[in-house]
């Protein structure tokens, strides 16, 4: 795609990370009270993804390798074969933890998976989808939740420059829920993951997580998904 194209674009994308039902929910209400267009990378089936208005949400997946890394009998392609099964329409995959590796690649494009999103640019100012020997798209990202509090920024901002460029950012639904600011308040939540109940005694009611995402929410900005840029790259790649 060329600079063109990218201009003035923003990407929200949500890792769903096993979350329960309402901790979900609250994050899928914030969206559709705004219409604003997400990818969703998923974990696992619930029900609050089926019936989404394909228009705003795109389903990728999330597969988590992390446990074949520390011995378990498994093999990659079927940790992602689950994921296929519960969503055979996903074009997209992003790896827990960001893991992946040229092997995880050429599997990505056998399984027909058409783009990649694993690639973490920390504030950069130069994102670009990047076509790669299998013709998988690369589509690195460059703001995350979890690292900007776990490089001590403050929530004032989210430190980017909307004005021009592509951006795409990432959240969780945990830390929207608990307008995680710090890794200290995440770590002392973390234990309670699955108790919506005990986790609501930990947010934090300054600015956080949840604040940055609202107030992304608001801005007037051309908000995409990644499929979008996927279809836009393929209709400019056509064209020479």
């Amino acid at each position: 795609m060329g600079e063109r194209g990218l201009k003035m674009k923003t990407v929200i994308t949500i890792d769903i990370d096993w979350v329960p039902d309402r901790i979900l929910g609250h994050t899928l209400e914030l969206l559709s009270k705004t219409g604003v267009p997400c990818t969703l990378f998923a974990t696992h089936a619930t029900g609050l993804l089926n019936g989404l208005d394909k228009k705003q949400f795109e389903i990728g997946v999330h597969p988590n390798f992390n446990p074949l890394l520390n011995g378990r009998k498994e093999k990659a392609k079927e940790v992602v074969e689950r994921l296929r099964e519960l969503f055979p329409q996903a074009r997209g995959i992003r790896s827990h933890s960001s893991l992946v590796s040229n092997v995880l690649i050429d599997m990505f494009c056998e399984m027909g998976y058409e783009y990649e999103s694993n690639v973490c640019l920390p504030y950069s100012r130069n994102l670009e989808l990047l076509p790669l020997w299998n013709d998988v798209l690369r589509i690195p990202f460059n703001w995350e939740d979890y690292l900007h509090f776990s490089y001590g920024k403050d929530f004032l901002d989210m430190e980017l420059d909307f004005n021009a460029g592509l951006n795409i950012v990432n959240f969780h639904p945990v830390h929207i829920f608990l307008n995680t600011e710090s890794r200290e308040r995440y770590e002392g939540a973390k234990p309670f993951y699955q108790d919506p109940d005990h986790l609501s005694g930990y947010k934090n009611l300054g600015k956080g997580a949840e604040t940055l995402f609202n107030k992304l929410l608001e801005m007037n900005l051309e908000f995409v998904k990644l499929e979008d840029l996927v279809d836009e790259h393929r209709r400019e790649s056509k064209k020479y």
